[in-house]
């Protein structure tokens, strides 16, 4: 594993830990909002709080696949059944 893969591998890991930290703060959150009532400013917080949440999780799978060149590729597959079984044997 070459230090680039290494430090992609770290990056991703920074997205996924920020990720986590982004989930925690929604539900504390969510749970502020169901003690104290909906405002506004509240509500948009979590729907912030859970967008980064998905958005920086999602960067840091993708980033972890690439580095490990685990990354499914994203060409058309070119098989027999993705063509419907056109095609001789």
């Amino acid at each position: 594993m070459g230090a680039t893969a290494r430090l992609a591998g770290l990056l991703g890991l920074c997205f996924l830990l920020v990720s986590a930290l982004a989930a925690l703060w929604g539900v504390g959150l969510v749970g502020l909002l169901l003690l104290n009532g909906p405002t506004a400013t509240r509500v948009m917080a979590i729907m912030v709080a859970f967008g980064l949440a998905l958005g920086a999780g999602l960067t840091g799978v993708v980033v972890r696949k690439r580095a490990a060149g685990t990354l499914l590729p994203s060409d058309v597959d070119l098989s027999v059944g993705f063509r419907g079984g056109q095609g001789g044997l």
